[in-house]
């Protein structure tokens, strides 16, 4: 092992202590990365203060970036807009009379609005208040409830347009097309959402008493057809925005900014009073404020990774036990869970791809179902303890305490991990609907 390689892994370890000390990821990786760049410059410190300056710089103007803001207006105005609760009222009145309907419903819904969020958070707060008062009332056991509600939120990083797979295109170490990794998520999501409803029906059936008969009142043939129309706004702009760059009418990014006018023309169209507009463009620009100090840090951490040789001497490694690459696989997932425990989906992306990426891809595994693979599994790592960011979004929306909902997701987190094997082994999953345009 030489020299490059030591002082990459012991920065590492020292940016993972700082992390778990409570310092912020993006200083974390940064003054990781900057004395890095120093030792490994044998003290040169104009050399690291160029990384620093040229790294932000190039990231800041990169045209391609300006699709995050956009996308996470897309989804605070569909949540606004009653996008959300369209969705749950077209699909409750087909489920309603069946046993785990208002379950079947949320996965259903968080499915749908997937297709304009684009973030799992989201679908957690808006279906967790939107739900829990109708499942409480018919009597479903609240902590699979509650469960139920938190890991079906990863379906909006599945159906695209997901933020998920949009960060990752834009740090992965490889040339990807965007348009290409979002269609390629449909046939997971869509699998997925009927592997969570299998998991409903096997916990109702092992936990007695914890899913209800139907109890929904009957709604008439007529009805249920009128009630489609609410899914019209949603399926207007997953056509939009998602067929236009899949037929190769305009990219990814301007798919987000041509997605962003369809809503404000929507939300006009609905008559929101132009502060609560205002409040929605706020919002997305706070969420991405938060998120690009982070990107920042992970892209100069990257150049870094890069320099040491990392990746190169792990995968030279990885050959030379001659492990499976099955094998390998497992072990990322098993550091994905481990990150999850500590960080943010986010910051799980930036930190680990430009290591593992070029390992898996190495040993044969497709790079677009990585892409999907990998993503979905930050979303799993996100409903892991400690930290788990999406059930601490549920239980502050719900005013539960998150164990409540710790103990009741673990179905649905080995549901999930089962599909994401399934992935990552059975690539048609993910390749065939993208062959298709």
């Amino acid at each position: 092992m030489d020299f490059n390689t030591i002082v990459g892994i012991v920065t590492f370890l020292v940016m993972m202590v700082m992390i778990l000390g409570g310092i912020p990821i993006f200083v974390s990786m940064l003054t990781c990365s900057f004395v890095g760049f120093i030792v490994l410059f044998d003290g040169n410190i104009t050399m690291a203060i160029t990384q620093f300056t040229t790294a932000p710089f190039s990231l800041a103007g990169n045209y391609n970036y300006a699709v995050l803001p956009l996308f996470m207006l897309v989804g605070t105005l569909a949540g606004e807009t009653g996008i959300a609760e369209d969705a749950f009222a077209a699909i409750r009145s087909f489920l309603g009379r069946v046993k785990g309907g208002t379950l079947f419903t949320v996965i259903g819904a968080n499915a749908v609005f997937g297709a304009c969020s684009g973030s799992s958070i989201a679908g957690n707060v808006v279906f967790g208040k939107l739900a829990m008062p109708t499942l409480d009332k018919e009597g479903y056991d609240r902590k699979y409830a509650m469960g139920c509600i938190t890991a079906a939120g990863a379906l909006s990083t599945l159906i695209p347009p997901s933020m998920g797979i949009l960060m990752f295109c834009l740090v992965v170490p490889a040339n990807l097309s965007v348009s290409t990794a979002l269609v390629g998520g449909i046939g997971p999501g869509i699998l997925t959402a009927i592997a969570l409803g299998i998991t409903v029906r096997v916990i109702g059936v092992v936990k007695k008493g914890s899913i209800p008969e139907a109890s929904g009142e009957k709604v008439p043939a007529s009805e249920k057809i009128k009630g489609l129309k609410l899914l019209l706004p949603i399926l207007f702009l997953f056509a939009l925005i998602i067929g236009g760059s899949a037929m190769g009418w305009f990219p990814a990014t301007v798919g987000g900014a041509i997605g962003a006018v369809a809503c404000c023309l929507y939300a006009f169209a609905k008559r929101m009073p132009l502060k609560k507009l205002a409040g929605c463009m706020w919002e997305a620009a706070v969420m991405n404020a938060g998120i690009f100090p982070i990107i920042i840090g992970g892209q100069i951490f990257g150049r870094f990774v890069s320099a040491t040789g990392i990746a190169a001497t792990l995968a030279n490694a990885i050959a030379g036990v001659n492990a499976p690459p099955f094998i390998i696989f497992l072990l990322v997932i098993i550091l994905y869970i481990f990150c999850g425990c500590v960080m943010d989906i986010v910051s799980i992306i930036i930190i680990t791809v430009p290591i593992v990426f070029p390992v898996l891809t190495g040993l044969g595994y497709d790079p677009y179902v990585l892409v999907i693979a990998l993503c979905f599994m930050t979303e799993i790592a996100g409903l892991t303890p400690p930290i788990g960011m999406n059930v601490f979004a549920t239980a502050n929306a719900l005013r539960v305490k998150p164990m409540e909902i710790f103990s009741g997701v673990i179905p649905y987190v080995v549901c999930e991990f089962a599909m994401v094997l399934l992935v990552a082994h059975v690539p048609q999953i993910v390749t065939f609907i993208p062959s298709l345009f």
